[in-house]
């Protein structure tokens, strides 16, 4: 759905903004530069608290390029998660683990990740990374992934590759009506939800409070089915393994 449709759900079947039919064509309650300022924040808030917008296409959001003796990146700013990242063109993916951890992991010449290792830490090709030294609570936020072991001379200029969740790239602009919204068209209803919050919780007429509290639970509601929905897919189920200390986890 473009600006200009989300506009006219916004202000005729969700707020019926229909100041205008009293007062002229000219008249109404709420500007479209108004309304546009809270569809991207409705935007914004609706793939923060869902985690909906998966990117693994976008060069400067999922490519991290390794620089000798680098281990911290800062990544692109609208990041709000690393779902998995691979090095180069190897088949599986990193291991993620906690930063706290990293400095406890110790390099050994296995071709997979080990985390009992005790032999001497070498620099060498990525095969650990962790993001959880920063917390994004806000749209200003920003993620950074810590990779071990630390990059040489032989990874200076190659790439990390990454499958992100992510904010919105590009904001909706009032004079660009033809842009289209990344949130796909099944969820803009849940979405301007938040939008109509805004505009109710900014106005002093009778009965808008009550409304703007009213929208504002119908959007907490769907982002927290959205959010289980998108969780239960990246599910994991635990597998039992008999005498290998009691169980492991399966893919």
């Amino acid at each position: 759905m473009n600006l200009e449709a989300l506009l006219g759900e916004l202000r005729e079947n969700v707020l019926r903004d229909d100041a205008e039919l009293a007062s002229g064509p000219n008249d109404k309650l709420w500007s479209d530069e108004t309304l546009v300022r809270y569809i991207n924040d409705a935007m914004q808030r609706f793939a923060r608290k869902t985690l909906l917008l998966r990117d693994a296409s976008t060069p400067e959001v999922i490519e991290v390029t390794l620089a000798t003796g680098v281990s911290t990146y800062d990544l692109h700013e609208s990041v709000l998660a690393v779902v998995s990242a691979s090095y180069e063109d190897e088949q599986i993916d990193l291991a993620r683990v906690g930063r706290a951890l990293l400095s406890t992991y110790q390099q050994d010449n296995a071709p997979w990740f080990d985390v009992n290792s005790v032999s001497e830490l070498n620099p060498g090709p990525p095969r650990a990374f962790a993001t959880d030294e920063t917390l994004v609570v806000d749209t200003k936020g920003g993620v950074h992934m810590r990779i071990w072991p630390a990059p040489t001379v032989a990874e200076n200029g190659t790439t990390i590759f990454l499958k992100t969740a992510r904010l919105p790239l590009v904001p909706f602009d009032v004079n660009k009506l033809s842009a289209d919204c990344e949130i796909h068209d099944m969820y803009v209803l849940d979405m301007l939800a938040w939008a109509a919050y805004r505009a109710f919780s900014n106005s002093d007429i009778d009965g808008h409070s009550t409304a703007a509290d009213k929208y504002e639970a119908r959007f907490e509601k769907a982002t927290s089915e959205v959010l289980k929905d998108n969780r239960r897919k990246m599910r994991a189920p635990i597998g039992w393994a008999f005498g290998q200390n009691g169980f492991s986890w399966s893919n």
